[in-house]
């Protein structure tokens, strides 16, 4: 609502195509985007980037952030394949402006990987995910938020891959860092606990799946409440882990 009220008065003070115009209007595409609301996230985000374009050009920082949201926009749509192409196109142009390590060009190439993901296309994902942790691991450090979701991804890339020993491994040293470094109730590591679990079912190693699995649900209706999708997903392993055993 605030983000709309103040677009409208950029549009009659400023103009439909001033820059802070276009700032405004892509702050609201990203309010959109952030409750849910996808389709209308897309829609703006493609009107900011035609003005954008035109006015700024394309590889302008700004530019790039709108794809960037565009594209973030077609993957909570499901439109994967659409969003695997906006992010590729991103970023190369963020390596070619900013450089390969940059912290914007990382976390488009971490982009990238996760709608290769949702593709199923795991190997190329775990690629993009390895190389992006690897750089991160180097730049921000071994223990840094974005340098363990990397590893994680990787890791949850090749548990899907069918190679969960070396899954197990990646999971097991991602818990143990972020146990230390976040707590052990704090939700990223409720939800490695969960991710470990599932690497070690996968394996038959069903006592520590459970316990672990155990932690996760006992934590999530603690720190995120029974109705968390996060929550259920713990359950709903703990529960079968449960039977089984």
């Amino acid at each position: 609502a605030e983000h709309r009220a103040v677009l409208k008065l950029m549009e009659r003070v400023l103009g439909p195509e001033h820059p802070g115009t276009l700032t405004s209007r892509n702050n609201l595409a990203s309010a959109l985007g952030a409750q849910g609301k996808s389709a209308e996230a897309e829609a703006e985000g493609r009107a900011v980037i035609k003005l954008r374009e035109r006015v700024l050009g394309p590889e302008h920082p700004g530019m790039l952030i709108s794809r960037n949201n565009l594209a973030k926009a077609l993957y909570a749509q499901g439109k994967h394949a659409e969003a695997e192409a906006e992010f590729r196109a991103v970023l190369k142009l963020r390596e070619r402006v900013l450089g390969p390590e940059h912290p914007d060009t990382l976390i488009s190439r971490n982009n990238l990987a996760m709608a290769l993901y949702a593709q199923d296309k795991y190997a190329e994902a775990e690629a993009e995910f390895q190389a992006v942790f690897k750089i991160r691991e180097r730049v921000l450090g071994p223990e840094h938020p974005d340098t363990l979701m990397s590893r994680n991804d990787r890791a949850k890339a090749l548990h899907d891959q069918g190679m969960s020993a070396e899954a197990r491994v990646e999971f097991r040293a991602v818990l143990q860092i972020r146990e230390r470094v976040l707590g052990p109730e704090h939700p990223e590591t409720l939800r490695s606990c969960y991710n470990l679990a599932r690497s070690l079912r996968r394996q038959g190693k069903l006592e520590e799946a459970g316990e672990l699995a155990r932690r996760a649900a006992e934590g999530g209706r603690k720190v995120l409440g029974t109705n968390h999708p996060n929550t259920k997903g713990y359950e709903k392993l703990y529960q079968e882990l449960t039977v089984k055993k």
